[in-house]
């Protein structure tokens, strides 16, 4: 079976080629999320996805000696949701899988730190960001020839396994590459023409299932990106106009397909009526309500039940939708005490000390830091593997390295002892 064989490649990598095992990992979940929807009835399959991965992590991050004093802060919440998950779950799987999900994403800075600090990461992960930019992208249209998985939103394109908030991963592996073309000294034209193809088809499927975070993650990244390193804007401009040149000598080719998802997605044009029809706007105003009406002070302060809103879905859709925005499922599940604990997690991590970043670094890091700021509004982040450890690692390392100092002769200052002779030696005579 395809997972079994995924996990004894990801078991091998971390006994034997434990230098690249977190770049394995990455890779790992993305294509364990291709094709888990094959095997979702098989429970051995949740504890490859979940434990495997949380034990290897632990092993690595205890082995490498990562944990620093600062990390107190990954620690107190990792032990708050733990405590959570016992005095107050809700379906105890799913509060089990969800937690799980959270902690090895946030225990990804301990390990980008790591690697921020040893290691040239940013060089090093090109082959496997590479890998993954064409993976996505040949994965959809084998999916859509197979037809594996559901269409999005009920059109006729689907994403195969790849739904909803997994097709995230696409604009953080997109604006890497973005910055791979613009600044990889090493890379050939051939690898070059092979990333900006690939960019384009991945550009491409963004637009034709419609995801709106999906897009502005991308767009406002590359804005990011061209504000904080202006001597690319140039060449970004260029690469910008020839993916708009690619896409719109393709267009024919899509053409039905994005016709047919904007018919099932009318809403996206119907701003009048979007506090009608906009879920993660309504369950704002539900929650909102629930909390106003609660005569429980510690559902306040401690949230209601854990990562599991299922009965809330019930309530208030008619159905069993869970919470999608990420603020809002904080609040859900761990109430003001655990938004006060992500707050000072994500200043801890992503705020303090970001003035000691270089300038290469900082270009890299605000567009991802956008990039996750977006995501958290419409949410998913939470309890979603496929791209939530890999922007919390990115972050972490590029924060965490530092550039390299070049070794210069030190020069000699010039004494009575050492100063070159104007004339040539000679002995005087007596």
């Amino acid at each position: 079976m395809i997972l079994i064989l995924l996990s004894l490649i990801l078991i091998g990598y971390f006994i034997f080629d434990q230098k690249n095992f977190i770049y394995a990992l990455m890779v790992f979940y993305l294509v364990f999320d291709m094709f888990d929807g094959f095997y979702k009835d098989l429970k051995i399959f949740a504890a490859i996805r979940y434990i495997l991965p949380l034990v290897m992590v632990i092993a690595y991050i205890v082995a490498n000696k990562a944990f620093r004093k600062g990390d107190w802060v990954f620690m107190l919440i990792t032990l708050y949701i733990t405590a959570l998950l016992i005095f107050n779950p809700g379906n105890l799987i799913l509060s089990a899988k969800t937690a799980f999900a959270l902690i090895i994403s946030l225990s990804m800075v301990m390990v980008g730190n790591f690697f921020g600090s040893k290691r040239d990461f940013i060089k090093e992960f090109e082959p496997y960001n590479r890998f993954m930019l064409i993976a996505i992208p040949l994965y959809l249209i084998m999916a859509n020839v197979l037809h594996i998985g559901e269409a999005v939103y009920g059109g006729s394109f689907t994403t195969g396994f790849l739904g909803t908030s997994r097709m995230y991963i696409a604009p953080i592996i997109i604006f890497i590459s973005i910055h791979y073309v613009l600044e990889s000294k090493s890379s050939s034209l051939f690898l070059r023409t092979i990333d900006i193809s690939f960019i384009t088809l991945n550009i491409i499927f963004l637009v034709v299932i419609t995801r709106r975070t999906s897009v502005g993650m991308l767009a406002f990244a590359i804005i990011a990106y061209a504000i904080l390193n202006r001597k690319v804007v140039f060449k970004l401009a260029m690469v910008v106009v020839a993916l708009l040149a690619i896409m719109i000598l393709t267009y024919p080719l899509y053409q039905q397909q994005l016709n047919a998802q904007l018919a099932e997605r009318e809403r996206i044009t119907e701003v009048d009526n979007y506090a009608e029809t906009e879920p993660r706007y309504l369950e704002t105003i539900f929650l909102y309500q629930h909390f106003k009406n609660s005569e429980d002070p510690l559902e306040l302060f401690f949230g209601i039940q854990l990562f599991d809103t299922i009965d809330f879905g019930i309530k208030n859709f008619g159905h069993g939708r869970s919470i999608h925005s990420d603020i809002n499922m904080l609040f859900y599940s761990t109430g003001l005490v655990g938004m006060l604990l992500f707050l000072v997690f994500f200043l801890h991590y992503f705020v303090i000390g970001n003035n000691k970043m270089n300038a290469e670094n900082q270009q890299v890091f605000y567009p991802l830091l956008v990039m996750l700021l977006i995501v958290l509004v419409p949410g998913r982040f939470i309890g979603t593997f496929t791209f939530a450890p890999l922007i919390i690692f990115l972050l972490s390392a590029v924060k965490a390295s530092r550039p390299k100092k070049i070794k210069r002769p030190i020069p000699i200052k010039k004494t009575l002892v050492n100063r070159p002779s104007k004339y040539p030696f000679r002995t005087v005579p007596t």
